[in-house]
């Protein structure tokens, strides 16, 4: 179980760009740290903006980047201010290596990290990706990937858990019940796959169903066999069904050299969730 699985939220670290979910993702933030009485902390990238522009010097996009970390930090500190949510901000400098890594450090001491789904239209995706995935990996912390679209409904109503009964599903089920308790509605899907039914594996979904609801969290099991469906359309399809305000999963892969550290579903998922993902490695 996660440390801390059965308090609440108490530091939440959201991060800041000039993306359209900017504001949105702010908004999660603030009500959610508003709900959990925690102290919120806005981080922003010194160069966020690709260090390729071809409309202006080195020297100018530098001073631009600069300027709009700047305006993102003190639009945040204006709306923390405002809502009277205790916070402090933090500009992380360095190239898109060093900037990842660096969000990563700052969300270990968090409970929670909110990110921004990587827009694949942007010319930033495979920097917020990489950045993405290196938080999930090296942080050992919960992510909440809020929408390049945005987030539809705030707070959340209906949650769904997918669950496959490994340490990443578990993971990211168990630092999410601060969250799942505050939600009217919660579904364990299991998608049920060839190789799971083939060696009779129990995921004990009904186990997990009755361990959160010890932690105030009543969940109901849905099971369903995918035919010739992928697992992630399944859970796309769930969504959709049920109206899901948000998406709980594990994140799976592994920290080898030159190998992508997120697996396909994870991926499939976060290029195409149109709903706050929670995601834990």
């Amino acid at each position: 179980m996660a440390d801390g699985a059965s308090l609440s939220y108490k530091s939440i670290l959201v991060y800041l760009d000039d993306g359209k979910s900017n504001s949105d993702r702010v908004s999660v933030a603030l009500q959610m740290a508003a709900s959990h009485g925690a102290h919120l902390t806005g981080v922003s990238l010194l160069t966020l903006k690709p260090e390729n522009l071809n409309t202006t010097s080195d020297k100018v996009a530098a001073l631009e980047s600069k300027r709009m970390a700047e305006g993102l930090v003190a639009d945040f500190a204006e709306r923390a201010g405002a809502a009277g949510i205790s916070f402090d901000t933090f500009t992380i400098h360095g190239n898109s290596d060093e900037s990842a890594a660096g969000m990563a450090r700052c969300g270990r001491n968090a409970d929670l990290v909110i990110l921004a789904q990587p827009n694949p239209d942007s010319l930033n995706f495979n920097r917020m990706l990489g950045l993405a995935e290196k938080v999930m990996l090296y942080s050992g912390r919960p992510i909440l990937f809020v929408p390049y679209i945005g987030a539809n409904r705030i707070p959340f109503v209906k949650a769904l858990v997918s669950w496959d009964g490994t340490p990443a599903a578990t993971r990211a089920t168990y630092d999410a019940i601060p969250m799942l308790k505050m939600t009217g509605e919660v579904t364990i899907l299991v998608v049920q796959s060839r190789k799971q039914l083939e060696s009779k594996n129990d995921v004990q979904a009904g186990a997990l169903s009755h361990s959160l609801q010890r932690h105030g969290v009543h969940a109901r099991v849905e099971s369903i066999l995918p035919g010739s469906s992928s697992v992630a359309n399944v859970i796309l399809n769930e969504v959709s069904q049920h109206d899901i305000d948000v998406l709980v999963m594990g994140g799976y892969g592994t920290p080898k050299l030159q190998q992508k550290i997120l697996g396909g579903v994870t991926r499939s998922l976060l290029s195409t969730m149109l709903i706050p993902v929670l995601m834990a490695h």
